[in-house]
């Protein structure tokens, strides 16, 4: 799934279905990721409902290969590289859940710290899910898509956030998804919380995106799912 914009605040949808195979121009094997995703501290969960360590790469999420960015499995982690401006890319594995705690380890292989990534709550289609997110800039928020209407709540772009490990450093971000109640941690520390009644149910999933530069490159590692 591919989200391109018009902004800081991106807010168009599209959806490209590529044939398998197609390689992705300029796209090159990155080194060795799991080293690096290994060091994030994790945090308590209840007990889990789903987990991937993406070891597998018939375990079930989105494989794309577009002008735009590449989402798959690659090095024992699922990496999204994002060659487009102002593009998001999202990735799912076909689950549905209600009041669910997410979990996943990230970190930046390449490109600018101008960027976004995270993790994905009660999806229903590309135009209505939720979304907490961190930037290789040090700021964090949630996000909720709605009829294609992209916002940050509680403003108008995400806020600086200390508990954000900036540049190529390993973060473990958590999305907890209660009832009305949102809530981002990155690392341990709470970094925002926000109520928003508009979806209930739907599947998770990793999202990554670019702001005016492109070639960002996320990898993502040890994807939990619990229910309290």
């Amino acid at each position: 799934m591919i989200r391109t914009g018009c902004g800081k605040i991106r807010c168009t949808f599209i959806c490209l279905l590529m044939v398998a195979g197609l390689t992705l121009a300029g796209c090159t094997e990155m080194p060795l990721v799991s080293h690096l995703l290994g060091r994030a501290e994790k945090t308590a969960l209840p007990e889990v409902a789903f987990s991937d360590d993406f070891s597998d790469p018939k375990s079930g999420w989105d494989r794309l290969q577009s002008p735009l960015g590449m989402t798959d499995y690659r090095k024992d982690a699922y990496q999204m590289l994002v060659t487009a401006p102002s593009t998001d890319l999202f990735a799912n594995p076909g689950l549905s859940f209600k009041d669910v705690i997410v979990e996943v380890t990230a970190a930046r292989l390449d490109g600018p710290d101008s960027n976004n990534y995270g993790v994905i709550c009660r999806y229903k289609d590309e135009k209505n899910f939720y979304a907490a997110q961190i930037s290789s800039s040090g700021y964090g928020g949630i996000f909720r898509m709605r009829n294609g209407v992209y916002k940050v709540l509680g403003g108008d772009q995400m806020q600086p956030a200390p508990a954000v490990l900036g540049g190529s450093a390993t973060n473990r971000i958590r999305f907890e998804c209660l009832g009305s109640t949102l809530r981002l941690a990155v690392n341990g520390a709470l970094v925002d919380e926000r109520e928003d009644n508009h979806f209930e149910i739907g599947d998770v999933g990793l999202i990554a995106g670019t702001y005016d530069q492109p070639g960002v490159h996320i990898a993502f590692d040890d994807f939990m799912v619990a229910q309290p």
